[in-house]
């Protein structure tokens, strides 16, 4: 593992730079123990999740008077996981509008948090040692979470485990890891959004991450690129298509030991573009959520739910569990280890296919397939429900679309895209009429534009789906 570090690699404010070395010093003494963990036998995992819950369910109960009475039928002690199930579903209004008794730190107050939130630039730490983020999602109304200190460190491990297999052919280079692997993420710029704030705080002071904004047009960002010749590349999906074109036609020549795309939907036609334009590189995503991160990466393919630290209950439309090979309609989430804002059955409208068959990479960890969009996002005509994803073949098969979105309309779909070649605009109608019409949706109307760019949030990401307000 790294050196130590120490205040002097930081610069800046003294009080938050301690902050942060400290924390990236925790984070470090965790990783092995969080790498040994993916590898647990199944008996010493369902042992150590058990205990996990009771400690949550105790802690819970204690300091909080929302939890208290809604887990007054539990006995934390004897507790066991099938007991998850006897928990009322939790939904985000629940935790919005009962914020304040859902917390444990005393004295702490959400109005308080989103004050914080309004100001915070740089550092996000409050009530000494704790951090807050916030989040979308559907529906429009912001999530405030709060870490404390160890919770957020864990979150960072349990995902960038995932990674070091990749790394492991720089260390036989000589390279050191993490202090010489070269990152490089293509994102958005600071908001108060998990990824920003993660990567803000555990950045290696010796050897920093270098931010480009997803925000700025690429050729600002290609010279950067080819400067750094990165080891490691995190990026958001709905940018594969415009880096692999630049790569194709000689505007950068990067050799990534691995790439990272996540935040959002990762399509299988997404991640054959780019294992095909960089062979040599392992193609690495995962699923998080700022409720608790949720899985690492596979170099298998897909994604293991980090089940060490919380559950993940695949369920249908009426809440009734899913089995592997099946789609959810959504999720049930658990996380067992931020007690700072206990978080037990949140309901999630994700949508998971779970593998059926053990993965190669060893881990008994659950192993999800993909997460196909979410339910909120269903194009919904009359009686006919659609996942919007159906459609992404029409763009995905033409890689001269570097950007898109599909937009609802009354009987069908237009497409917004952006290109800096021309593009087969018929094969375009004709594939996501077929795709409409394979869902039962008769006579389709379908329409495409072309145009100079697409609005991202503040996070950096690009929202593929528009359905119609209903």
């Amino acid at each position: 593992m790294a050196e130590a570090i120490s205040l002097d690699d930081f610069r800046g404010d003294t009080g938050v730079e301690a902050r942060r070395a400290a924390h990236l010093k925790h984070l470090y003494a965790l990783l092995p123990e969080m790498i040994q963990r993916m590898y647990w036998p199944r008996g010493e995992l369902d042992l150590h999740r058990t205990q996990a819950f009771r400690d949550m369910l105790a802690h819970a109960k204690t300091h909080s008077p929302w939890w208290k009475d809604r887990l007054a039928h539990i006995d934390a002690e004897t507790a066991t996981l099938d007991d998850l199930k006897r928990i009322p579903v939790m939904t985000k209004n629940d935790l919005m509008e009962n914020w304040d008794s859902i917390l444990t730190i005393p004295g702490a107050s959400r109005a308080e948090a989103e004050a914080a939130l309004r100001t915070h630039r740089d550092q996000f730490y409050i009530w000494e040692d704790h951090v807050l983020m916030s989040s979308g999602g559907t529906g429009g109304r912001p999530g405030i979470f709060v870490y404390d200190f160890d919770s957020l460190a864990r979150l960072w491990a349990s995902m960038a485990r995932g990674f070091f297999a990749s790394m492991l052919p720089l260390a036989q280079q000589g390279i050191s890891i993490p202090d010489g692997v070269k990152v490089v993420s293509v994102g958005g710029e600071a908001s108060n959004h998990g990824s920003f704030i993660l990567g803000r705080i555990f950045s290696n002071p010796k050897n920093p991450t270098t931010l480009l904004s997803g925000w700025r047009s690429l050729p600002d960002n290609l010279d950067k690129l080819n400067a750094l010749q990165p080891h490691f590349v995190f990026a958001y999906p709905s940018l594969v298509a415009e880096l692999a074109e630049a790569q194709r036609h000689g505007r950068i020549n990067i050799a990534p030991r691995a790439f990272y795309f996540g935040g959002e939907q990762l399509h299988p036609g997404i991640a054959a573009l780019a294992q095909e334009t960089w062979p040599e590189a392992d193609i690495l995503t995962c699923w998080g959520t700022t409720e608790g991160g949720g899985t690492f990466a596979c170099r298998f393919g897909g994604y293991h739910v980090c089940e060490d630290l919380v559950a993940i209950e695949p369920v249908n439309a009426a809440g009734e569990p899913v089995a592997p090979g099946e789609l959810s309609a959504g999720i049930y989430f658990s996380n067992f280890y931020n007690k700072a804002l206990p978080i037990l059955r949140y309901q999630i409208d994700d949508v998971f296919e779970f593998a059926t068959e053990p993965c190669p990479c060893g881990s008994v960890h659950a192993k999800v397939v993909q997460v196909h969009g979410r339910t909120a996002d269903r194009f919904v005509y009359k009686d006919v429900a659609i996942l919007p994803a159906t459609l992404e073949l029409s763009v995905l098969e033409q890689p001269d679309i570097l950007e898109y979105q599909f937009r609802q309309t009354e009987n069908g779909a237009h497409l917004l895209y952006r290109a800096d070649r021309p593009v087969d605009e018929a094969r375009l109608l004709r594939r996501m009429e077929e795709a409409l019409r394979g869902y039962g949706l008769e006579a389709p109307e379908v329409s495409v534009e072309k145009i100079d760019t697409l609005a991202r949030s503040a996070a950096g990401k690009l929202k593929h789906y528009l359905p119609l307000a209903r």
